[in-house]
């Protein structure tokens, strides 16, 4: 946007409007410290009116115990020198403190004398309470095998602990101040699209962001690794937004766990022979296409059902037989035997049962792989 300089008053509306529009506090003073102008932001975040403050000392803001400060900017600005994001406390008029990041300029006359200041402030209370409340759980955050990683309101990088660092392929120092779409780069693994950053989402919503599936992190070094993420916003007391914390994790192993499931889905799926699984009172809990050949029943039909459905009379000494052997976490290797099928004929098959154990290694039923052996 240009400022229009053909018409100086005009020019002059135009800076006072953009000055009187702004959050942030706008403050001129002279070099004696006496307040000169003061805007709606200056209001806003200070609680005195534009009457109350012009003409007082600067000093009305600051805390007695920084008083020394302004003696320090004083001098700076005399010898023409520019303060840029200075962090400090300032004094509201109800006598609450709150931090400022402070930007001062010196204000020159058509001669190029200095004979004031121009002073922006923007009060920064929530974001240093946000990086207090993350530096007290520093040490949880440290050590979570999660990685997390903190940003203020425009997305730049406040925090990020070491898993972060490994998952994302940068150093701290790397990654600090930075826009976290340029250390935080994620596209889709089955379209190779870019995914909006959870963390834009936050700020745009101000919601909590659940977990994203099928989503892959794009690191410096051109390694890809599938993750898991989600985000909240970092609210300060008033519940403003002062920044946003995104949690995510590394899903390589559960990938390869997820493709060999499919793997062996698919074995068993397109078995010829029977494989059935049940529990160790011998209720069935799958079955396949191959034991739809063989038996004539359908999976509707049989999963819930006894396995002693399938086996004659004059054999169901055989299943209290294996079950025993199954619950001592024995295996029964080709085991030939007679079973009946839906339609009452008998068939030969060759049996191989193993115990099903859970995570805990105990035995919780079996799988059975069953040929047909009757030709």
């Amino acid at each position: 946007m240009s400022i229009p300089l053909s018409d100086p008053l005009e020019s002059a509306a135009y800076l006072a409007a953009i000055v009187d529009s702004s959050d942030d506090a706008i403050i001129s003073k002279d070099l004696s410290g006496v307040i000169k102008s003061w805007n709606n932001g200056a209001q806003e975040t200070f609680g005195y009116t534009a009457e109350e403050a012009i003409g007082q000392p600067i000093l009305l803001l600051i805390p007695s115990n920084l008083h020394h400060e302004e003696t320090t900017i004083l001098a700076r600005l005399r010898q023409g020198q520019r303060i840029e994001h200075y962090e400090t406390i300032r004094r509201r008029k109800d006598g609450q403190l709150i931090d400022v990041s402070l930007t001062v300029s010196p204000v020159k006359n058509e001669k190029g004398e200095i004979i004031g200041a121009s002073k922006i402030a923007r009060d920064i209370t929530g974001q240093k309470q946000a990086q207090r409340k993350l530096a007290e759980l520093g040490v949880t955050l440290e050590a979570i095998g999660d990685a997390v990683l903190a940003t203020d309101t425009s997305s730049r990088v406040t925090y990020v602990n070491p898993v972060a660092e490994r998952l994302l392929g940068y150093a701290r120092h790397e990654v600090i101040g930075r826009y976290l779409g340029d250390v935080f780069r994620i596209v889709n693994e089955t379209t190779r699209q870019p995914v909006e950053n959870p963390i834009e989402r936050v700020l745009r919503g101000g919601l909590i962001v659940g977990l994203a599936n099928h989503t892959v992190l794009l690191r410096p070094d051109g390694s890809e690794r599938p993750i898991d993420d989600s985000a909240a916003p970092i609210k300060d007391a008033k519940g403003h937004i002062q920044g946003v914390v995104l949690v995510f994790r590394d899903v390589t192993e559960r990938h390869r766990h997820s493709r060999t499931a499919a793997l062996l889905s698919a074995i068993v799926a397109s078995s010829d022979d029977a494989i059935i699984s049940k529990d160790l009172s011998g209720t069935m809990t799958s079955w396949n296409h191959g034991a739809e050949r063989i038996f004539g029943y359908t999976a509707a039909e049989m999963i819930g059902q006894s396995v002693r459905l399938l086996i004659p009379p004059d054999r169901q000494g055989e299943e209290t037989i294996i079950l025993t052997r199954l619950a001592q976490g024995q295996r029964v290797n080709h085991y030939e035997t007679v079973r009946r099928k839906k339609n009452g004929q008998l068939c030969d098959i060759s049996l191989t049962i193993s115990p099903i154990k859970d995570e805990e290694g105990r035995i919780i039923g079996a799988s059975k792989i069953a040929r047909d052996i009757t030709e």
